[in-house]
């Protein structure tokens, strides 16, 4: 109070380093309005550091537009933090050379914050040697230890990107020993950092095969409240078969509002089926926009048969462009004999790769009676590497005659495990008159579990004691 009384004083006599001092004071018990009040005055008196000041609290608040002016005209007067500040801006509404312009000018003076958003900045624009450089530099100024072990993050996630894991452990490890000196004032964000940076560290060195430290460093991590350590922690708890610990740190990561671990922790509700616990997660993190946690609510609403949400989920991850859910859309449309628009749906999971939704569409062409479309989408599906697009393509083929084409189709079928696809090809061979291989693909098809297999058998033996002569 005594140091707050005295910023006071001077204030009052016309000090615009105590009004900015004073209203930093004022800004950190949240009584914003009277800082607002000391920051104009200072600024009107042209006081560089107070109009940088007044220029985040507007920025804050939403109102950009005078924050802007505020920060150039900062900038005008040489505050290079203004400069950098003003390229944030214009990076956030996308404006990338206006961005580039400032953080340059801002860096040139020395401003470690637009080295580090520049370095950035030029690696997304695909010139890594300097943006390397600019993150270098940032890495390197003291002043800043926030934003120096920003910088030296991103140094290790470059170094990881071109697998050098050694480089980016001395790195990260030296970036935890910069954030513990970091002083009380800013606990909340050292706090925050340091569990990021301890989490990048767990995950290189269990890459690395580390696994006992890298489990203490997560552990360290998501005691400080870092989701993703959390996630982390869980997969390692799951692969070493803790899965009850598995499903704690997912929990926990669920509870603190992490969105990918609403979903993990739906999907392993559901493997250990409990299915009325996981649909709350499943739907807030669908509620929160993810379109896989949308398809996982559409799969438990169809589970228990209430098939107008789960359509509407379907869709919304369909839109999404979840090829799963395309599908499931479709079929969902077909039950209900939207026809048409299933087949749209169908094709439209069919051109992003997916071959089940081929051989869906080629079912439902089949059941329309278009045979011609039907043999599309399942050489589509064949030529996809589909087991069932095969086996289909081969029927289609002997149906009409052409036994060369199906034999080809049905070996690769029967070779990929098909049981119909053997039992089809006996008798494909058995017509050709060859029928004691038609007898023994016939008979893996019964080894194989393909019940049918017994009636196409003996039209195979049959067919071997002169049957149709």
């Amino acid at each position: 109070m005594e140091e707050e009384e005295q910023y006071h004083t001077a204030a009052e006599g016309g000090d615009p380093f105590a009004m900015t001092c004073l209203a930093w004071l004022l800004q950190e018990r949240e009584d914003f309005s009277g800082a607002e009040q000391w920051l104009r005055r200072a600024s009107d008196g042209g006081y560089g550091e107070a109009m940088m000041r007044l220029g985040g609290l507007l920025k804050d608040r939403g109102e950009f537009a005078e924050a802007e002016r505020w920060l150039r005209k900062a900038a005008d007067l040489g505050h290079a933090g203004a400069a950098g500040a003003v390229g944030f801006m214009l990076q956030e509404r996308d404006d990338l050379v206006g961005a580039q312009e400032w953080y340059r000018a801002a860096a040139n003076r020395g401003d470690a914050f637009a080295m580090w958003k520049l370095g950035l900045l030029q690696q997304h624009r695909g010139c890594p040697q300097e943006g390397q450089q600019w993150l270098q530099r940032a890495a390197d100024c003291a002043g800043d230890i926030q934003v120096q072990c920003e910088a030296i993050r991103d140094l290790a996630l470059l170094a990881r990107q071109r697998d050098d894991a050694t480089e980016a452990e001395r790195l990260l490890r030296k970036a935890v020993a910069l954030v513990a000196e970091t002083d009380e004032d800013h606990g909340k964000e050292a706090a925050a950092l340091e569990a990021d940076l301890l989490t990048l560290l767990a995950s290189v060195l269990q890459e690395r095969g580390e696994s006992v430290e890298a489990e203490t460093l997560y552990r360290r991590a998501a005691g400080a409240g870092n989701t993703a350590a959390m996630i982390s922690l869980s997969e390692m708890m799951e692969h070493q078969e803790r899965s009850a610990e598995a499903g704690e740190w997912l929990r926990r990561g669920s509870e603190a509002g992490d969105v990918r671990a609403m979903l993990l922790l739906a999907s392993l509700l559901m493997e250990w089926g409990d299915f009325a616990e996981a649909e709350p997660w499943c739907r807030r993190a669908a509620e929160a926009g993810v379109p896989m946690a949308m398809d996982l609510l559409g799969r438990l609403l169809q589970r228990r048969e209430d098939f107008a949400e789960a359509e509407q989920w379907y869709r919304e991850a369909a839109e999404s462009r979840v090829q799963s859910s395309m599908v499931r859309l479709a079929y969902l449309l077909e039950q209900r004999g939207a026809l048409a628009e299933a087949q749209q749906w169908y094709a439209k999971a069919a051109a992003a790769g997916e071959d089940l939704a081929m051989v869906k569409a080629g079912a439902l062409a089949e059941k329309q009676g278009d045979a011609d479309d039907a043999e599309r989408w399942y050489l589509q599906a064949a030529r996809a590497g589909n087991v069932f697009g095969m086996f289909m393509v081969g029927r289609l083929a002997s149906n009409r005659g052409d036994l060369e084409e199906a034999e080809m189709w049905l070996r690769r079928a029967a070779a990929a495990g098909s049981a119909n696809a053997m039992a089809v090809l006996g008798l494909v061979l058995a017509v050709q008159g060859r029928v004691a291989d038609g007898e023994q693909w016939c008979r893996k098809a019964v080894d194989a579990g393909e019940a049918n297999a017994l009636v196409d058998l003996k039209a195979v033996l049959e067919a071997q004691r002169g049957f149709g002569h």
